[in-house]
């Protein structure tokens, strides 16, 4: 017998479908068309729905950092604010692995931001970000978001030098995407930072009592790259760092 369906989860921006939630699963209705927001494509992709706000799942694996945090929402307004973005200017921001994009979100709401690049490899990543109503504003006409598809390891080497005044790096664990961890592609990282640019890069909690330091790993990379006052960022569970 099928749960029953909760309360109104809330609705989308244009008012055309409404979302419900049982607490497992988000749902989409439209036109009384009643859709579970899951997929199958190489690995299992759900959205579901956290303290009010949708989360990513991979393979049953939650891909935000929700530990401290109400929602990830709180979470990426953290981290925007932990880059010290000014109020005035016309900076360029790069989010290497956008997912549901609220860290790109929270970045372009910033009055000191001109656009965010945000990339994602996965189409349906995209596709459940496309029915998320979070995620809406990165699809908005003559937002400040550009969503690309493809690797991040890929498309950085087609951006110029010092193109992006910060840079939020959320990647995979390293055993799912270890070309993002790699020295190669911290260089390019510097590369494209501008002088005086920052960067926040998640490296989440993953070897943390099995014998291996990914943080203490990812800093000594980091610095070999150029990167300088690299400060380790325990709750966010990542690294802040600059290009002098």
């Amino acid at each position: 017998m099928a749960k029953k369906v909760r309360k109104f989860f809330c609705k989308s921006s244009d008012g055309s479908m409404t979302y419900t939630d049982d607490g497992r699963f988000l749902y989409a209705e439209k036109d009384g068309v009643l859709m579970r927001l899951d997929l199958f494509a190489g690995h299992y992709y759900k959205l579901r729905p956290y303290n009010g706000v949708p989360i990513l799942e991979i393979d049953g694996l939650r891909m935000h950092l929700v530990r401290d945090f109400r929602t990830p929402l709180v979470y990426s307004l953290e981290v925007v604010r932990g880059l010290k973005i000014p109020s005035k200017g016309e900076a360029a921001v790069l989010d290497t692995c956008m997912g549901l994009g609220y860290t790109a979100i929270a970045a372009a709401k910033s009055p000191g931001v001109r656009s965010v690049v945000s990339c994602e490899i996965s189409p349906a990543v995209i596709t459940l970000a496309k029915w998320n109503p979070f995620s809406d504003p990165l699809w908005e006409k003559g937002g400040k978001i550009m969503v690309m598809e493809g690797s991040a390891a890929e498309m950085v080497r087609q951006f110029a030098d010092g193109t992006f005044q910060f840079i939020i790096h959320d990647p995979p664990r390293v055993s799912h995407a270890p070309e993002l961890y790699s020295s190669q592609f911290y260089r390019e990282l510097h590369r494209v930072c501008g002088k005086g640019g920052r960067l926040f890069h998640y490296t989440g909690s993953v070897g943390k009592g099995r014998g291996r330091d990914i943080c203490g790993e990812v800093e000594q990379r980091l610095s070999a790259a150029g990167f300088a006052d690299i400060r380790r960022a325990p709750k966010l569970q990542g690294l802040f760092a600059c290009k002098r």
